[in-house]
């Protein structure tokens, strides 16, 4: 009995060595397998072959003890492999137009029109432009009816709307720096007046009545006449001419002398006419022209009243007195004497 019991035990423990060499290889093939995972078979159980065992009689046969079945290794899930699809290149976009920016112009319709400082006519002119012209609009007027535009002169201006035709005139907004209209004036400046020239002395007798020879043979026949000249200066110009020679020959060699108010003015007496010679001049034609200025003047003026005489080439007088009267601003007179 004790042999038999043996005998089992042995088996059994045979059965026993040879489970954990298998388990301790699977663990070392488990171990060895690097980053993939091998899966490890499943083992069998053996089963055991059954063998005679005498029994001995009388006594129960000894009950077999069931071996232990090794659980089934787990086998780990080898990682998913994830695929990822290359991206898509984006093609670059198409270049787009850069949009041009609208601006409004203008374009002279008119020729020789005025561009002035401000949108009225009372502002002072800058230039002036003819058609065709084009400019660019800087603004408007509240209005609308006057433009301000670039540049004339190097000056921005304005000009009224009539006179143009715009381009894109939604664009054009009022503009912020409208001049303020020049001031009106309330009333008109005094025109100022000439200092009243005092009144002419009474005629003397005739100062050719004793002359001997030919005695006055020159006449007054074309002014006294003034023109104005701001009163700068007094300048004569008369003609001498003899009417019965070839209707007017200018005669020469003649001069005059001359008071004002009393005092006889400096007349240089080389000044003389020129014989068969006629200058066109404001007033009238002449051969003979002086000019004094104010300081050779009685009162620093050409106002005044004057008295004078023609001279002929040895300094005799050769003529009645003639007179005439000047404003402040009148210092031009023209007088023809004429021998005929």
């Amino acid at each position: 009995m004790n042999l038999v019991k043996i005998t089992k035990q042995l088996a059994f423990g045979r059965r026993v060595a040879i489970l954990a060499l298998l388990m301790i290889l699977l663990l070392a093939l488990t171990a060895c397998g690097g980053d993939k995972a091998t899966p490890t078979p499943t083992l069998m159980p053996r089963t055991p072959v059954p063998t005679f065992t005498p029994t001995p009689v009388g006594q129960a046969p000894a009950a077999e003890v069931p071996l232990a079945q090794a659980p089934a290794a787990e086998v780990a899930p080898a990682p998913a492999v994830v695929e990822v699809a290359p991206a898509d290149t984006p093609l670059p976009a198409e270049p787009t137009a850069t949009p041009v920016p609208q601006v409004a112009k203008l374009t002279v319709t008119g020729d020789n029109i005025n561009v002035r400082r401000g949108p009225d006519t009372s502002f002072g002119v800058v230039g002036q432009v003819s058609q065709g012209m084009s400019f660019d609009v800087l603004g408007r007027n509240a209005a609308g009816d006057w433009y301000q535009f670039c540049c004339v002169n190097g000056e921005q201006g304005w000009i009224f709307g009539t006179l143009v035709t715009v381009d894109n005139p939604g664009l054009v907004a009022v503009a912020l720096d409208i001049p303020a209209p020049p001031p009106v004036p309330t009333s008109p400046p005094a025109a100022p007046t000439n200092t009243p020239a005092p009144a002419a002395p009474p005629a003397a007798a005739d100062p050719c009545a004793n002359i001997g020879g030919d005695g006055c043979k020159f006449r007054v026949t074309g002014g006294p006449t003034s023109a104005n000249n701001d009163g700068l200066e007094l300048k004569l110009q008369f003609f001498f001419i003899h009417s019965g020679v070839d209707g007017g020959q200018p005669q020469g060699s003649y001069r005059v002398n001359l008071v004002k108010d009393g005092q006889t003015l400096n007349i240089d007496p080389t000044y003389k006419s020129i014989s068969l010679n006629a200058n066109q001049g404001t007033l009238g034609r002449y051969n003979y022209e002086f000019k004094l200025g104010l300081g050779n003047l009685p009162g620093g003026t050409v106002a005044g009243n004057y008295t004078g005489w023609v001279l002929d080439g040895n300094g005799e007088r050769d003529s009645q007195n003639f007179s005439f009267t000047l404003g402040g601003g009148q210092g031009e007179v023209w007088i023809q004497f004429d021998q005929g």
